[in-house]
């Protein structure tokens, strides 16, 4: 039930989500959602006219609330190789310790996040999303290749966004790659991953 003084369309999102994250999207109805919450019907509506909606408007609280990369400029911090890796490192840390937190989970697991896949294949407004998180984040990684190149540790040359492109990309496969060879956690497992891709995306520039 729904705890006096908490907001209701805050609870509504966040109910839904562990919904949608035990059982897949489509097996959810909003039946489901009006029991698992106890409101009624009408106050479910009144906030979302459509499951689409409330699933878009879950994704979108989902990255509200477990933060983006920041894209103020790095400067002070990264002056080299090993402090991009750092500040880079440390975000995505930031990023699985948001989380974890809202799933209410210490593990992550490939079945916890099977949904936000299958949520984006259906979903055309979702994949706006998406596609506007990445190039948040290549606006993030361009800002620490300018970093570098300030600090004059970068090759001379070399163009900071082109950079940025090439090596979010590369994530990006070996990222995809992991859902499917993932052993233990997904945290774990992607930290080492990340580590390795920056270690060997320097050493080709």
């Amino acid at each position: 039930m729904q705890k006096e003084g908490t907001d209701t369309r805050h609870f509504i999102l966040e109910t839904s989500l562990q919904l949608f994250l035990q059982r897949g999207y489509k097996d959810v109805s909003y039946r489901d959602i009006i029991k698992k919450t106890g409101l009624s019907k009408g106050a479910i509506y009144h906030y979302f006219k459509s499951k689409e909606h409330l699933l878009t408007s879950v994704f979108e609280f989902l990255l509200e609330t477990t933060g983006q990369p920041d894209i103020e400029d790095p400067e002070n911090e990264i002056t080299d190789y090993e402090s991009f890796r750092r500040v880079f490192l440390e975000t995505k840390k930031a990023q699985f310790r948001n989380f974890k937190m809202l799933l209410k989970t210490k593990s992550l697991k490939f079945n916890k996040i099977l949904f936000f896949l299958e949520a984006i294949i259906e979903n055309e407004s979702l994949k706006k999303n998406v596609w506007k998180l990445m190039k948040h984040e290549i606006r993030f990684l361009e800002k620490c290749f300018s970093a570098l190149k300030k600090n004059k540790t970068l090759p001379r040359g070399k163009d900071p966004a082109l950079l940025a492109e090439n090596l979010f990309w590369m994530l990006q496969g070996t990222e995809m790659l992991m859902f499917f060879v993932q052993k233990s956690d997904l945290e774990k497992d992607f930290m080492r991953m990340y580590n390795k891709t920056l270690e060997d995306f320097f050493k080709i520039i």
